[in-house]
């Protein structure tokens, strides 16, 4: 359940807080009030990509948040949990739409991306949009209608299937790519690599003995400085740091009783000694090695250098090259195993196909049986909002020559007739816009699963009924939320006067600028506001039939 939502500079919006109940309520108000505004705004917190057209003018940031109640079994918990930002009975939405900059969403206080949002929204929040009925003509959105009845486990493998035959068709393909190779140019390339025989550590190696042997004057007088640093001039005429550590040792030997710290200073003298001796052998033994070797200088010149021209003719790195040569190689072995290999991957490829099909005629026998006992709760939906002559097939062909995708094979078509003694006909070509919306309406009805916990919004569903079937509007949006929780942006007073609580949205100008407020009405402001709609705001005839309308809703 939507329990509030907050709203701060968007669009004409400087500042709204609403709170929500349970059951049904309505949104009214003058036309271009701002009443979607609204659903624009939860619509964000849902996962809509946001634009920063939104921002107010002159605001720095549009700020929105919704707190929703979810109980313990509701499917948002599970979904929460596994992306570790479940908070408990409370869910708290949060999004933020810079003037300059990209938007930024929260779960719970955690960071969001606009998928998640919308991940989640999925899970929260149906909605029912104005201009639902117009979809109806598109086969693609009947389809997708069609199959709300269908399991989705049934769906679900036909999906499954058809990503598996696009993996084989991949592979087929790239099959074809090395059969359009030059295995000649192939086969020369590798020859080369082959005569190179690059190891995988050997570049690294090179490098590493090519600084060395370039640089062997250098490190000789290196070793040569730091061996007199450590052992002093041969005549002793300057002591090195041998014996300078040597004579302090000794000229605290005679005190180390006497104070412990003398003591400790005296190990780490000794330590400092061993450490001392050790880097000059060390020294002596690198300046015993350090020989010039031109021959063994210009080897590692050349075959650095026949690495990297080899590396450039590729368009490589150089330590890539080794990786190429066994790339080369698996191409080669493809190519001249290309006539086995491109049957087996033809016959995988008809294989999935096949699975394919088994699994869209499944899932085609599966909407055949969900259209037969759709067709009747539309019917009846149709009766009960006063169409008791219209009717609803659906025509479901399956094509075995279909391309594989997603949805399987079948192409599915709506057909309607209104009248007693007219045969069905495509949807798009009989269908008044009147009838289109209630069709819509009555589709709504037909499919609706139990709420479990989901909020439901419809957005001006209601446009092109009236009379009689208004009132049977309003009371099939009061059984919508009867269970949990529905809303209605509407401009029919019977719609209205079903809910268990109504809004007003105010539209205001004053120093030039132009804002909206929401009002919760209470039983008086209700009454005044049903007038208005019903086309008075002071005649007494209106006030009786709005009262009227709200001791029916009460009866």
């Amino acid at each position: 359940m939507l329990r509030s939502l907050a709203i701060r500079d968007f669009t004409i919006i400087d500042r709204l807080e609403l709170e929500f109940g349970a059951g049904f309520g309505a949104i009214t108000g003058e036309t271009g009030a701002g009443k979607s505004i609204l659903i624009d705004a939860l619509g964000l917190l849902l996962g809509d990509r946001a634009d920063s057209a939104v921002v107010a003018t002159d605001a720095d940031r549009a700020e929105l948040n919704a707190l929703f109640q979810l109980d313990p079994d509701h499917p948002a918990r599970a979904w929460l949990a596994e992306q570790a930002m479940d908070d408990g009975d409370e869910l708290l939405l949060r999004r933020s739409v810079p003037a300059d900059g990209a938007s930024r969403g929260w779960i719970n206080g955690h960071p969001a991306t606009v998928g998640q949002m919308k991940d989640l929204g999925t899970l929260l929040v149906e909605i029912h949009g104005q201009h639902e009925h117009q979809r109806l003509a598109d086969p693609v959105h009947q389809r997708r209608w069609l199959d709300r009845g269908v399991p989705v486990e049934l769906r679900r493998a036909v999906r499954d299937a058809a990503r598996s035959h696009a993996d084989a068709r991949r592979e087929l393909a790239a099959l074809d790519e090395d059969t359009d190779a030059d295995p000649e140019l192939l086969r020369f390339q590798l020859d080369e690599l082959d005569a190179l025989d690059l190891g995988d550590t050997e570049l690294a190696d090179l490098e590493a003995e090519q600084r060395r042997l370039a640089s062997v004057e250098d490190l000789q007088r290196a070793a040569a400085a730091a061996i007199a640093a450590l052992d002093g001039d041969a005549d002793g005429s300057d002591a090195g740091a041998v014996a300078l550590t040597v004579r302090g040792i000794r000229a605290i030997d005679g005190v180390t009783d006497r104070d412990p710290a003398f003591a400790e200073a005296r190990e780490m003298l000794a330590t400092a000694r061993v450490h001392l001796e050790e880097s000059g052998r060390t020294l002596t033994r690198l300046a015993e090695t350090l020989e010039a070797d031109p021959e063994r200088l210009d080897a590692v010149d050349r075959r650095l250098g026949r690495i990297m021209e080899l590396a450039r003719k590729h368009r490589c790195e150089p330590e890539a090259l080794p990786a190429l040569r066994g790339e080369l190689r698996d191409r080669l072995e493809r190519i001249d195993n290309a006539a086995e290999a491109r049957e087996r991957a033809e016959q995988t490829l008809r294989q999935r196909r096949a699975e394919w099909l088994d699994a869209s005629r499944a899932l085609h026998e599966a909407r055949q049986s969900a259209a037969n006992s759709i067709g009747e709760d539309v019917a009846d939906a149709l009766s009960a909002l006063g169409m008791d002559t219209a009717r609803i097939e659906f025509e479901i062909d399956f094509d075995e020559g279909a391309a594989v995708a997603d949805h399987g094979a079948d192409r599915v078509d709506f057909l309607f007739s209104a009248n007693p003694g007219q045969p069905p006909r495509a949807l798009k070509r009989v269908a008044s816009g009147g009838e289109l919306s209630r069709l819509s309406l009555a589709m709504i009805v037909a499919s609706a699963e139990p709420a479990r916990g989901v909020v439901r919004i419809f957005d001006e569903i209601d446009a092109g009924v009236g009379g009689e079937t208004a009132h049977r509007v309003g009371e099939f949006l009061h059984r919508a939320g009867a269970d949990g929780q529905a809303f209605c942006v509407t401009h029919l007073a019977q719609v209205a006067a079903r809910a268990d609580r109504q809004y007003r949205v105010v539209k205001q100008s004053a120093d030039g600028r132009t804002r909206v407020r929401v009002d919760a009405l209470d039983s008086e402001a209700r009454v005044a506001e049903l007038a208005r709609m019903l086309g008075s705001t002071t005649g007494e005839t209106s006030r009786r039939h709005a009262e009227a309308l709200l001791e029916g809703r009460e009866a």
